[in-house]
């Protein structure tokens, strides 16, 4: 018998994304880069904003976590080389990535940007970094919390036994009865600190503050199963595992590090707030094609994507 943070590492990163997981379409699951370029290049958008404000100010390390196949990055430089291409004289690329399979579907991505690999934050030493990432904390490794119980795993059957008095206490900390909890995201945080003596990290995530129920979820073909009703040997390192991320313990981690929040708000306001009607009508004015695809994208980002998937944005000055 496992802790379930073990099996559900052992399901994800062992096995699902060590496979090279197709994103969009074709795979399991949607995210916001799978819609087009719009998400990329209104995070660009917004970088450069936060560089014009003197938020942040080059030379910079900008470096995605993350990545998948790349095309996020792929996305924000490319904007980056349509709106300041003088920039990149002040900037240096990182991608982390700890599988070998999707460091080489990066490199194909991106094979005319100069660009650097980590496979993890303990590999680092960023003087000034611009850090951003789409759903990467509802990937990490957590622990099913209900009431006094946590959850294990045996033959491929949850059971909620007694927690652990370290478990106990953080649960208490978080006044978490019932949801997930990430040490997982605890490390991150550990990790993040020492790896950088000033960053700012823009997020996007799928997330509740303070939770009361357990979200736990499976994606196969764009369905969505239940975990506790399912034969989970039938979609182990098969399909995608995911949960919303707690916000509360997020909040926390920052505070105990003394990170300032300088954002945390709905995706779709968001995307606004980094300039959506500003490139509209740059695009309008320079490509009318690119203006319509835009619109198109932004029909599905604004509206596909529901109120759990917020942006958050954190620093460390």
């Amino acid at each position: 018998m496992k802790k379930f943070s073990e099996f559900f590492e052992n399901w994800l990163h062992q096995n699902y994304y060590k496979k090279v997981t197709k994103i969009g379409k074709e795979g399991d699951f949607f995210t916001a880069v799978s819609v087009g370029n719009l998400f990329g290049t209104l995070i660009a958008q917004h970088f450069l904003d936060l560089i014009d404000k003197k938020i942040l100010t080059p030379p910079l390390q900008v470096v995605e976590i993350g990545a998948n196949e790349g095309y996020l990055s792929k996305d924000f430089l490319s904007a980056l080389l349509e709106f300041r291409p003088e920039l990149f004289k002040e900037i240096e690329f990182y991608i982390i990535e700890p599988h070998s399979k999707l460091q080489n579907l990066q490199k194909h991505t991106l094979q005319n940007i100069d660009f650097h690999h980590k496979n993890s934050l303990k590999e680092c030493e960023f003087e000034n970094a611009f850090i951003f990432c789409n759903e990467l904390f509802d990937s990490f490794s957590c622990e099913l919390i209900n009431e006094d119980k946590m959850a294990f795993i045996e033959n491929f059957e949850i059971h909620f036994l007694a927690m652990d008095d370290y478990t106990k206490s953080k649960c208490q900390e978080l006044k978490l009865l019932k949801g997930e909890l990430s040490f997982a995201l605890e490390d991150f945080f550990k990790d993040l600190n020492k790896a950088c003596k000033k960053f700012i990290l823009a997020g996007f995530d799928y997330g509740v503050l303070n939770p009361n129920s357990l979200s736990l979820r499976i994606y196969q073909n764009h369905k969505i199963f239940n975990p506790f009703t399912s034969k989970l040997q039938d979609f182990f390192g098969q399909s995608d595992l995911t949960y919303d991320v707690n916000f509360t313990h997020l909040y926390q981690l920052c505070d105990f590090y003394n990170f300032k929040i300088l954002s945390f708000e709905k995706q779709k306001e968001a995307l606004l707030h980094f300039g959506f009607e500003k490139l509209l009508k740059y695009t309008q004015d320079k490509n009318i094609k690119s203006y319509e695809n835009f619109l198109q994208q932004a029909k599905y980002l604004f509206f596909h994507f529901n109120d759990k998937f917020h942006f958050f944005e954190i620093q460390k000055a």
